[in-house]
């Protein structure tokens, strides 16, 4: 029986894939336009597009309107059912994460965190900014909000490594964390630490971290980088 012949657009994918290890273009690189491409292998525009389509949606490529179309960054996976920070996430990649501090100070917060973290109106909270960094590429932005009280001696060197870590090693135990995710548009200090376009979604993970004696000792407005996160999501029955 003769043998089915692949479409013309599917050849089309191998042959970018090729040029994508051949000429060695690394994460954020641009390929060709689709007229370059097109007459490159002989085929319509509208094939190279719907090539480049399939390979956006396998999300080996993705696209910047009026800019071009680059190669993919691979996207790390935060498990939803884990109870995992940052470095744990990334202990594989240990030596080249780093945590860039932009806002560490002492303030009165306002109404809502109050509640959240179960503090009276006259106690202060730590405000820290955190970027999230791998390689020197922006992954999250995180915005904390931690009670004084718990640690009056928190400093910004402390959170220039693992937040839990630090808790570890001064004997708390984390009990839970209750998240809930937000669809958000980056402003413009966003867009410019994460490299993207203003109308580029993304997702805000707002969390509040319980101890195991049920003190709040956390809230925190986390923001990942749309081109390189996925969520997993594990459920059964």
């Amino acid at each position: 029986m003769k043998a089915k012949k692949r479409p013309l657009y599917q050849e089309i994918m191998l042959k970018i894939q090729t040029y994508i290890k051949t000429q060695g273009l690394e994460n954020g690189d641009a390929i060709p336009t689709e007229k370059v491409l097109a007459e490159t292998y002989n085929v319509s525009r509208v094939t190279v597009r719907k090539a480049i389509s399939k390979l956006i949606e396998k999300e080996i490529l993705y696209s910047i309107k009026g800019s071009g179309t680059y190669v993919a960054f691979p996207k790390f996976e935060h498990n939803l059912f884990k109870l995992q920070g940052f470095t744990e996430e990334m202990q594989p990649f240990h030596d080249a994460i780093k945590n860039e501090v932009i806002e560490f100070s002492l303030i009165k917060p306002d109404d809502q965190i109050q509640d959240i973290l179960n503090i009276d109106n006259d106690e202060k909270v730590y405000n820290i900014k955190r970027i999230r960094k791998l390689n020197d590429e922006a992954l999250i932005i995180e915005n904390a909000f931690i009670p004084f009280k718990l640690f009056p001696d928190l400093s910004i060197q402390a959170m220039t490594k693992s937040k839990y870590g630090f808790l570890k090693d001064k004997g708390y135990i984390i009990k839970k964390r209750i998240e809930e995710f937000i669809p958000q548009l980056p402003n413009k200090e966003v867009s410019e630490i994460f490299n993207i376009q203003p109308d580029t979604p993304l997702l805000e993970l707002r969390a509040h971290s319980i101890l195991d004696n049920d003190e709040v000792f956390e809230y925190s407005e986390v923001l990942y980088h749309p081109k390189k996160y996925k969520f997993k999501l594990e459920l059964s029955r």
